[in-house]
């Protein structure tokens, strides 16, 4: 385990499910932690402040850029500095994308692409300075398998997958963006994870059980493995096996398209 001691760790979505998982990792790697969530946090305050952890919280909506930039000052004013963003708040909606109500795909993209382009947008200058100060500079993004492609054993969700592409695109602008910086960016690619929701709908559904069960990982062993990427730079942290397959068919499919364009001469290349 990597140690994040005294380090500050910022949480969006921490109150339940991956974020929760992130902040515990975090505070396990001794950070001091502020999570937001547009849900009562406190319950998760709590629980962190009872293993011994530094925590605080804030009710924001990421979708918000002004909520957005007062968890910042919050933050600052809380601990004095931010070393860590884990840029994690999100939602989904499940059906194809003729399916879909258009209101709900709007809020979608709002929270999952526009609130984590805040998130890197408001707290960039804050891990411009940790870096400057020699301290560490994180952000993790996020994403899912379906950043990947479109996943075979998962309903079709097809917004939600849309918007994982998009913050595919966003964590490698952001690589490249922040690099100079000193500011590191991954994104975390988790397929099924046993969070308080899908355990709920595991106990209440047969089916999905069978379609979710073989496939899931828990929340602990995939926050553990997102930390350990992050500090190794690394820049897409799959976690789950059941990835490989497709994922590595879409790259294939990917190059033998792009594979077939000419070739460029010396001259126009």
């Amino acid at each position: 385990m990597t140690a994040l001691r005294d380090a500050v760790a910022v949480v969006t979505g921490g109150a339940t499910g991956i974020g929760l998982a992130l902040a515990r990792e975090a505070a396990a790697r001794g950070a001091r932690v502020m999570i937001a969530d547009a849900e009562d946090a406190s319950g998760a305050v709590e629980s962190l402040r009872a293993d011994g952890a530094t925590a605080d919280w804030l009710r924001i909506d990421t979708s918000d850029y002004a909520q957005v930039k007062k968890l910042t000052e919050a933050t600052m004013e809380r601990f004095g500095a931010v070393d860590v963003v884990c840029n994690n708040a999100g939602i989904g909606v499940v059906g194809a994308l003729q399916d879909v109500d258009p209101g709900e795909a709007r809020r979608l993209f709002d929270v999952n692409v526009l609130g984590m382009f805040h998130v890197v947008h408001a707290f960039a200058p804050l891990l411009e300075d940790s870096a400057a100060r020699g301290g560490p500079a994180y952000i993790l993004n996020t994403g899912s398998e379906h950043s990947l492609g479109v996943p075979p054993h998962v309903m079709p969700m097809s917004v939600y997958t849309a918007s994982k592409y998009a913050v595919l695109g966003l964590n490698d602008t952001a690589r490249r963006d922040l690099k100079d910086l000193g500011i590191g960016v991954s994104l975390l690619a988790p397929g099924w994870v046993l969070t308080e929701r899908i355990r709920a709908l595991i106990a209440a559904d047969p089916h999905a059980a069978a379609v979710i069960e073989p496939f899931a990982q828990e929340p602990a062993e995939v926050a553990a493995a997102a930390f350990d990427g992050l500090l190794k730079g690394t820049a897409v942290i799959a976690t789950n096996p059941h990835s490989r397959a497709f994922a590595m068919e879409h790259a294939r499919d990917l190059m033998a398209d792009i594979q077939a364009l000419p070739l460029l001469d010396d001259q126009h290349s």
